[in-house]
């Protein structure tokens, strides 16, 4: 037969143990949710710096190219002057040839010849002439693209315009000094007001910053 002082003495015991139990089991749970909130915190805050860091660098990159380009000769310029051989020959351009442009859509002459930026060495332009910038830009862009570039064609059976095709192309060589195989001379050209000019060069920049200084030249006019 139970005892009821021994039941209640065992409830009085127990409940104690019971609650100091349940009460830790709760501070256990309160710390873990801490440390889970902290941690799922921490997630979002990485993300967000990353997304920040890529965004800075994204920014950078774009101002920077935007700052090159700005700074680069513009490809198409329309002006108010229309050039004509004599303002290059003028300035000490040196004609070799005189391309017949009977095929030539738009253009009334072309000339092919060299100049020496700031006095330095020479440089291989090609000139085409139209009656105005729209002929230039419409009829005569074609023309251009076509035999510039990385990818411009060098053969006579790749090209439409076949005049002077050999002037547009150079040997390349390999690296032990033989010969190779033919590239493109002009890396880039210009359409400036009624002309369309082909400029030497070993990449875009080049080209461009060649076109530009005679271009300058032309435009400051023959110096006394």
């Amino acid at each position: 037969m139970n005892n009821p002082r021994s039941q209640k003495w065992f409830k009085v015991r127990t409940d104690p143990l019971s609650q100091r139990a349940l009460n830790n089991l709760n501070l256990k749970t309160i710390r873990s949710n801490r440390k889970n909130d902290a941690g799922k915190l921490f997630v979002p805050l990485f993300l967000v710096g990353l997304l920040l860091t890529i965004l800075t660098s994204a920014c950078s990159e774009t101002s920077d190219t935007n700052d090159e380009q700005s700074q680069q000769f513009p490809k198409i310029t329309d002006t108010e002057r229309l050039f004509t051989a004599e303002d290059f020959l003028s300035i000490g351009f040196k004609q070799s040839k005189e391309y017949d442009v009977v095929e030539l859509p738009g253009a009334i002459s072309a000339i092919y010849g060299f100049w020496k930026p700031g006095g330095g060495e020479s440089v291989d332009y090609e000139i085409r002439f139209y009656t105005s910038h729209d002929d230039a830009v419409t009829k005569g862009t074609f023309f251009a693209d076509e035999v510039t570039g990385p990818d411009g064609a060098v053969s006579d059976k790749d090209v439409t315009w076949k005049e002077g095709t050999r002037d547009r192309r150079t040997s390349g060589f390999t690296s032990n000094g033989g010969g190779g195989s033919l590239a493109v001379k002009y890396a880039d050209y210009i359409i400036h007001s009624n002309i369309i000019m082909l400029c030497q060069g070993r990449d875009k920049d080049q080209s461009l910053e060649r076109c530009e200084s005679i271009i300058n030249a032309v435009t400051e006019g023959p110096r006394s």
